[in-house]
């Protein structure tokens, strides 16, 4: 019966961080550059079930009898770990010139007070003081450092800005042998963990353009809806136990 509880009450803490992860996905659905998470689960060792006790006789010998398989008997689940799916989002065009889309596997650099980090999120502006920054005011950083702009620009293909004819930065474009080792860390931002990131040979750069999130807003509701109605199932469970453990107790035990 205990066994039975836990086992349950694992389920339900693995469908409460699907939850969490799925909520976050719709609510990013309007966020360009946002890549979902996705929740891989793992199970719990299961149990190998014989049966055992019995007895029979041979000659008016009793002997006992080899214990044969039932099954497996399974303890639960728990969360392996949360991955981000780094696929394209589609492309939407805005005409305007601050608004920067990569291609797949590619990162704009942000200068932010705890050190370079990366984004997808090319809905830049322009501050005060003329640079090119993010939405969280933070300078995107070119070849030569904080990008500055005067006046009208042209970003090419391989993220040159160009202004009266004149190249007067490149965008700092990266990508990472392993996309999966990047950790969000809020605003849109990665940070990268334990490797260091490489310059694309061919780098793409769409002016013009947002990449909108690869958030797929219908799917992720029935997925939502699909893991409310498993939380559900286990609470059900969890309820039966004890109205057996209650049963055992309280009128067995009598």
């Amino acid at each position: 019966m205990i066994r039975g509880l836990y086992t349950a009450s694992s389920g339900m803490m693995l469908q409460m961080v699907r939850q969490d992860v799925l909520a976050n996905n719709l609510a990013n659905v309007n966020t360009s550059g946002f890549k979902k998470d996705m929740v891989i689960a793992q199970e719990f060792p299961a149990m190998l079930l014989k049966r055992m006790g019995e007895v029979t006789r041979e000659n008016s010998v009793r002997k006992a009898v080899k214990p044969e398989d039932i099954g497996s008997l399974g303890t639960g689940a728990t969360v392996q770990q949360i991955v981000t799916d780094y696929s394209n989002g589609t492309y939407k065009a805005t005409e305007n010139p601050f608004d920067l889309a990569l291609d797949e596997g590619c990162f704009f650099c942000i200068e932010t007070p705890a050190g370079v980090r990366y984004t997808r999120n090319g809905a830049f502006s322009v501050d005060a003081e003329r640079r090119l920054v993010n939405a969280s005011g933070q300078p995107v950083l070119g070849l030569d450092g904080p990008i500055l702009v005067e006046g009208d620009f042209v970003v090419d293909e391989r993220g040159n800005i160009i202004q009266d004819g004149v190249t007067v930065d490149t965008l700092r474009i990266v990508s990472f042998p392993n996309p999966n080792m990047l950790a969000k860390i809020g605003n849109d931002l990665y940070a990268a963990e334990g490797q260091e990131p490489e310059t694309p040979e061919n780098p793409r750069v769409l002016q013009g353009y947002l990449e909108l999130s690869n958030v797929n807003a219908v799917r992720e509701m029935v997925d939502l809806i699909t893991v409310v109605r498993s939380y559900e199932v286990m609470q059900k469970v969890i309820q039966s136990q004890d109205q057996t453990l209650d049963k055992l107790i309280n009128q067995v035990g009598r």
